[in-house]
């Protein structure tokens, strides 16, 4: 029987990151904490690759995190997982961004988490996992973009955890938790990240123009 091979990727925030799981195990993880750290995803992915003696030839699934988070991370993270998937003939799996947070707490209690990224303006992205007393995570919400007040109001009422770096610097998205919250397939030519809001930048040229960015 031929091994599963999964690799699996996230740039959503400010340390970027990969893993490599064999039949569902870790056998292989890194985490780029430095700023720019989505400039070097890619020789990260291979280190990882040559350090587990596996061939991008071998890969049977990719999976990126989805967003929402940095533009530049999350173009980035896709276009490479697209590229592996094209030359590999792999799978294209999407995980969302923001679980990756809470999932990758080795010692997160059951309950609820409220995983959150800075959304710019005084607001958080942020979206609900919760962990069963089975050990099993599961995405109860959609990513919302809230007032950073509104969520820890929101927190306090569900007893749930905050978590992420506006929260505390060291929790980010990790590729490592890709597995416990689950993927979805994607068409891999047709899928494009969550950004969670528009680029700056289209948002002062569509302000200047009166109209909307003409798709590219």
């Amino acid at each position: 029987m031929t091994a599963r091979r999964q690799l699996a990727l996230d740039a959503s925030a400010g340390p970027a990151s990969v893993a490599l799981f064999v039949d569902g195990a870790l056998i292989g993880s890194r985490r780029i904490d430095r700023k720019g750290s989505a400039e070097l995803l890619a020789p990260t992915v291979a280190a990882a690759l040559a350090d587990a003696g596996v061939r991008a030839s071998d890969l049977t699934e990719i999976i990126v995190g989805g967003g929402p988070g940095s533009f530049t991370g999350l173009r980035v993270a896709a276009a490479l997982a697209k590229g592996l998937a094209r030359g590999s003939g792999a799978a294209l799996l999407v995980v969302p961004s923001l679980p990756l947070i809470a999932a990758a707490d080795d010692a997160a209690r059951p309950g609820i988490h409220l995983s959150v990224l800075d959304a710019l303006r005084g607001e958080w992205f942020v979206q609900q996992a919760t962990l069963h007393a089975t050990g099993i995570w599961s995405v109860d919400g959609v990513v919302e973009r809230l007032a950073a007040a509104e969520v820890q109001v929101r927190a306090a009422a569900l007893g749930a955890r905050l978590c992420g770096p506006p929260v505390r610097v060291d929790e980010q998205p990790d590729a490592r938790a890709a597995l416990r919250i689950g993927a979805t397939p994607v068409d891999r030519d047709a899928w494009e990240p969550d950004y969670g809001r528009l680029a700056e930048a289209q948002v002062v040229w569509e302000a200047a123009h009166a109209r909307p960015l003409p798709a590219s």
